[in-house]
Parts: C-alpha cells; sequence; structure tokens
C-alpha cells in the first residue's frame, strides 16, 4: 500500500513540477514561479504526513532526488541572482501588502535608512517615518485604493551621516486578474536633481538682486557677498578685479572676507545669529557696502597687466574659461608674487564674460576651512559670473549715461547762463553808455563849480556831493562795462599760489583795519597751471572782499590750496555771517547781492572767468557760521 501511494504520489509530483517548468521554459525562475512550486511541495508533503508517510520515502528513486537537489540549487541561485540584481540598482525597494505591512525590502533601502534589524513584518510608517500614513495623500493607499500614487519627497540622514534628498514612488503589483494585491515602493536619491533645482533657484534669486542694482561699488559688494556667504557658495574669501582697457590691465576692485582665522570665525558667529536667510543679507547691503579692512586695501593695491602670461588671472581672462588651482606651491600659472600676496594652496578664478568679451575675473578660496573646490561648484560660479558680468555692464553703462546726462546739464547750465549774461550785457552796456555822456558833462561842471569860493559854504557842500556820486556812479558804470565785455583771457603758465600771496599782500593793510586774521596754507609743489593772471587776482579780490564785508567785526580767513583729482583746488573760508539758502542760491545771479552799495555783478564776473579756465566755482554757507567758497581749476 505504501510503495503505491509513493509511486503515485511521486508521479503526481513529477507531473506538476514537469507541467510548471514546461510552461516557464526559457524563463527566468521569478517570485511567481517559485511561490507555485512551494506551494506545491509543501501540499504533497502535508499529504503524505497525513498518510503516515515520510517525506523522504517520496523520493526513494535516486535520479528523481539528484533532479530535485538540481531544482532546488536553481532555485536558490536565482533567489540570490533576483537579490543581488535589486540590492545594486541604486533604488530602494520596498514590498506592502494591504494593510501596508512589510513582506520584504532590498539591501539598498535598508542602508539608507540605517535599519539595525529586518524590517519585514512591520508597518511601512515606522520604517518611513511618513506623515501621511492613513491619509488620502498616503501614496500606497492611494494606490491599494486604485488612485495614482502621489511622489513624497523628503529629507534622510543615510547611516554614513549625510543628508540625502529621496522620493517615494508607490507602484501597484497585480496579479493574472488584475487585482492589486502588494505595492512596490519605490525610493530614488534625488540629491542631485535637488542640489540642480537649488542652484537654479539660487542664480534666479541672485540675478534679481544684481540685475536691481545700478550703483557699481554697491553690486561689486552684493557679488562677493554671493560668492562668500554660506547661503549662496560659500566661500571663506573672494575678489573681484576688472579690465581698464585704457592700460590693458586688471584692478583690483574689491575683496569680501576675513584677514584672519579669528576674524573668519567672529564673522560666522555674527552673520548666523543675526541672519537667517540670503535676503536679509542682501537687504542688508542697501545700508552699507564701504568695507574697510585689510583684504580689501591689499586687493586694491593689485594690478595685473592682461599680456603678462605668467599671471594665472590673466590667463584666466585671455582663456574666458575658470581656473581651478589645487596645489599653487607647485602650479606653474602661479606666480610666486600672487600665491604670498593671496596666501591660500588652493582657489579658483572665475572670468566674468558678457556677449564674449571679459569683463574682470572673481577669485575665491577656503582658507580657512580647507572646503575642497569641486566642479559642480565652480560650475554653478561661473553661471552666476555670467550674470554678474552683464549686471557690471548695465551699471558702468548707466554711470556712462549718468555723467553725460550731468555733462549735458551742467552745459545747458552754462549756455542759459551765457545767453542771460549776453543779454543783460548788451543791456548794461546800453544803458552805460547812455549814462556815460550826461554823467561826464555833470561832473565837468561839478569840478568847475568848485573851482569858485562861495561865501554859501552850504554850496560847497552840495558841490562836493555831486562829485562824490559822480565818482561812485563811475565806478559802477566801469564794473557794468567789465560785466558786459568781458575780456577773453590771456593764458600762460603761472604759479597760482604766487598770484594769491601778490593778492593778500595788496590787501594787508585793508584786512588789519578791519580787524581779519589770515591764514594760508598753500600745498608745497603745487604745479603750474594756464591761467590768465589778471583775471585770476580779479576772482581772489573779489571773493576776499566779499568774505572780508561779511565780518563787520572781524574775525578769520583762511586760504588752502591743494591738489585733488589732477586739478587745483583753492578754498577760502570765513567766520563771518553766513548766507540764507536763498541768498546762497542765487549767488551767482548778475546783480543778486545782500549788499547796500553792491552792485551784485562781482560774483557773476568770477564765475565766468573761472568757467572760461575750464573750472568751477562751489560755494557753501552756514547763517551764523561763516562761508567757504571753493574754486577748483584743471591742471596742465
Amino acid at each position: 500500500m505504501n510503495n503505491e501511494l509513493s509511486t503515485f504520489n511521486s508521479e503526481k509530483v513529477t507531473n506538476k513540477l514537469r507541467s510548471i517548468l514546461s510552461e516557464h521554459k526559457g524563463m527566468v525562475l521569478d517570485e511567481s514561479i517559485l511561490s507555485k512550486i512551494d506551494v506545491i511541495c509543501g501540499n504533497i508533503e502535508a499529504e503524505l504526513k497525513k498518510e503516515g508517510i515520510e517525506t523522504a520515502m517520496l523520493f526513494k528513486d535516486a535520479e528523481q532526488s539528484k533532479k530535485l537537489k538540481n531544482f532546488e540549487e536553481r532555485r536558490q541561485q536565482e533567489r540570490r541572482k533576483n537579490d543581488n540584481i535589486t540590492d545594486v540598482i541604486g533604488i530602494g525597494l520596498c514590498l506592502l501588502d494591504k494593510d501596508l505591512e512589510i513582506i520584504w525590502t532590498n539591501k539598498t533601502i535598508c542602508d539608507w535608512l540605517d535599519l539595525k534589524e529586518s524590517p519585514v513584518g512591520s508597518c511601512c510608517h515606522d520604517i518611513y517615518h511618513c506623515s501621511e500614513v492613513g491619509t488620502e495623500n498616503c501614496p500606497a493607499m492611494n494606490v491599494f485604493k486604485g488612485g495614482s500614487g502621489r511622489i513624497i519627497e523628503t529629507w534622510i540622514t543615510t547611516k554614513e551621516k549625510k543628508r540625502m534628498c529621496v522620493q517615494h514612488v508607490a507602484t501597484p503589483i497585480t496579479d493574472e486578474r488584475g487585482d492589486i494585491n502588494n505595492v512596490l515602493m519605490l525610493t530614488i536619491d534625488a540629491t542631485e536633481s535637488e542640489k540642480i533645482v537649488h542652484r537654479l533657484l539660487l542664480l534666479q534669486k541672485l540675478g534679481e538682486a544684481m540685475q536691481g542694482t545700478l550703483h557699481l561699488d554697491k553690486l561689486l559688494h552684493l557679488i562677493l557677498t554671493c560668492v562668500t556667504s554660506g547661503y549662496a557658495f560659500g566661500f571663506n574669501r573672494a575678489m573681484l578685479f576688472l579690465i581698464n582697457k585704457e592700460h590693458d590691465v586688471l584692478n583690483g576692485k574689491l575683496a569680501v572676507g576675513p584677514s584672519s582665522p579669528e576674524e573668519a570665525n567672529q564673522i560666522w558667529q555674527d552673520i548666523s545669529s543675526k541672519y537667517t536667510s540670503l535676503k536679509d543679507i542682501l537687504d542688508e547691503l542697501d545700508h552699507s557696502y564701504n568695507i574697510d579692512t585689510p583684504f580689501n586695501t591689499m586687493t586694491k593695491l593689485m594690478v595685473f597687466s592682461l599680456s603678462d602670461g605668467r599671471e594665472v588671472v590673466a590667463s584666466c581672462v585671455r582663456e574666458k574659461k575658470p581656473i581651478i588651482v589645487k596645489d599653487a606651491a607647485n602650479d606653474p600659472r602661479v606666480t610666486e608674487e600672487f600665491r604670498n600676496t593671496l596666501g591660500a594652496n588652493q582657489f579658483v578664478c572665475v572670468p566674468l564674460i558678457t556677449k564674449d568679451e571679459p569683463k574682470g575675473v572673481i577669485v575665491a578660496d577656503n582658507i580657512y576651512t580647507g572646503e575642497p573646490i569641486t566642479e559642480d561648484l565652480v560650475n554653478t560660479l561661473t553661471m552666476f559670473a555670467g550674470q554678474a558680468a552683464l549686471a557690471i555692464e548695465n551699471a558702468e553703462t548707466y554711470k556712462r549715461l549718468a555723467d553725460k546726462m550731468n555733462q549735458l546739464t551742467e552745459t545747458q547750465h552754462k549756455l542759459i547762463r551765457s545767453e542771460k549774461l549776453a543779454i543783460i550785457g548788451s543791456m548794461a552796456s546800453y544803458v552805460a553808455h547812455e549814462i556815460r555822456n550826461p554823467l561826464v558833462n555833470i561832473g565837468g561842471f561839478a569840478k568847475s563849480l568848485s573851482r569858485f569860493k562861495f561865501t554859501d559854504q552850504k554850496i560847497k557842500a552840495n558841490i562836493d556831493i555831486i562829485l562824490d556820486e559822480v565818482k561812485r556812479l563811475e565806478i559802477i558804470l566801469n564794473n557794468i562795462t567789465d560785466f558786459s565785455k568781458p575780456p577773453i583771457p590771456e593764458k600762460i603758465n603761472v604759479q597760482i599760489c604766487e598770484i594769491m600771496e601778490n593778492t593778500c599782500t595788496l590787501m594787508e593793510n585793508y584786512l588789519q583795519e578791519r580787524y581779519v586774521n589770515l591764514y594760508k596754507e598753500f600745498e608745497p609743489d603745487i604745479p603750474q597751471i594756464l591761467a590768465d593772471p589778471t583775471q585770476m587776482k580779479q576772482v581772489f579780490l573779489n571773493i576776499l572782499m566779499n568774505a572780508v564785508e561779511s565780518m563787520p567785526n572781524g574775525g578769520d580767513l583762511t586760504v588752502k590750496i591743494t591738489t585733488v583729482n589732477k586739478s587745483i583746488k583753492i578754498d577760502i573760508i570765513d567766520t563771518g555771517k553766513g548766507m540764507t539758502k536763498e541768498s546762497l542760491k542765487n549767488i551767482f545771479e548778475p546783480f543778486f547781492t545782500t549788499k547796500p552799495h553792491g552792485t551784485g555783478v562781482g560774483m557773476a564776473v568770477s564765475l565766468k572767468i573761472i568757467e572760461d579756465h575750464g573750472g568751477n566755482i562751489n560755494a557753501e554757507s552756514e547763517w551764523g557760521k561763516g562761508t567757504t567758497m571753493s574754486l577748483t581749476l584743471p591742471t596742465n
């Protein structure tokens, strides 16, 4: 009986196995095939035990035992092969049942989530720490309900203590009837994609900030702040050089960064406590962009010839591509002078390129933290440098346009003033001519009468009054004539200090009479200029006389002569009563005067003379404190 049952069941097992293998001939033994075989073997084994027959009796036949053993080995090989494949594809896999319990995972997800024990049998929430579990947003639950699983993106910390951005995607697993029995959760490493998105958003924000800034100094500070901010590129230090086309050199313009490790730690602590985002830092730049540090001062003194092939910054501009220096001490592209000045063994040079034309270069390093400078970081910095170059070009264009507008406005004001002076001068000349003839007659008759001896002293006094007023009118007419027809300056090489010295000498007695103390501060080695000495003396006399007359009770008068930006500056400072804002506004208007006996042409004539010499006059005054008249004249 036992032998018959054994034979029957042996044939039964063999037929079923042969049927399954034949059905899946040429195919990889996946989990569904293996599970069918397991079910068959399990059923037959249970049936035999129920009949009291040991499993081993089923396979007395040596050939059948050998086949089953080979089959088991193939089964184990396929299982290991499948496990190896799922472990090396770089994606975390987790199989869930309808109760969201884990029935299988691959090694990748266990490593990423730093699981110490097998998660099989646990709820998926226990390993994913997902807040959407049991809600309508749960991707696995949505899939079981026939919906489409949404993607969940989150950050995890791997067992190597690295931050990783991952995306969890739910995929349905159906049987032959199309029913969803399981859900496969795919966990994909999206860190690099997230970094790219972050960099693109960062570039967008920085680009918007730069394009909204047209003040060049502020823009340069903003650019280097972005390069050094931990919320952006995070370099320790950065320098910016711009091309000077006129001299074919690179000039250091600005540097941002600490000058020592102690200063670096202090700055980073202050920034972390004061600012919570890049926007906070950029907003602060609206209030301050002047940097007075040794590192910045050193950078502004640096000048490199673009034709010097030894300098790495010049090479970066010529080649129009970034240069990463990883060992400055042994890199032939880095000169000893630049290496010693910078002090960093690893740095990067990134060109500022716009419309295929170089504008300058950014140099950045991590001298204090020692963080490596990666290719990805340099690539992003290069894209940022392109935006920065465009912003710099816009700022420079705006500055040139603003300068031209200022020149145009100044020229227009001069033209209007010249036209006004011409009209007034023409009218003054006519009036002077018409008055001069009767005035001469009046003066002549008055002088004739003064020769007679009158017994009545009142008549003699009246004649003297007429003579004095005639003299005063003659002076006024002479001033008007000078104003209406200013002579063309006859310029020669003169020493302005000598002309001022001579003018002050002429006024010595007058100053003493008015109790005015004169102080002279002349810078040594003032260069000669082309000027008309007579007209210069006239200007100095006009301004000095006005200054003395503003101090009726005495005071201090200071004359300073210095050189400023290829110009000679003359400051005449008094401690008089000063001027009101209204008077200061009209000081150069013809015939405007605050003096009871003034003609109001002195300052107008003085301004005209200085402008004819290519210079300018600026007046600053405060009521009750005094006035400063500043004259600028170009050097030869």
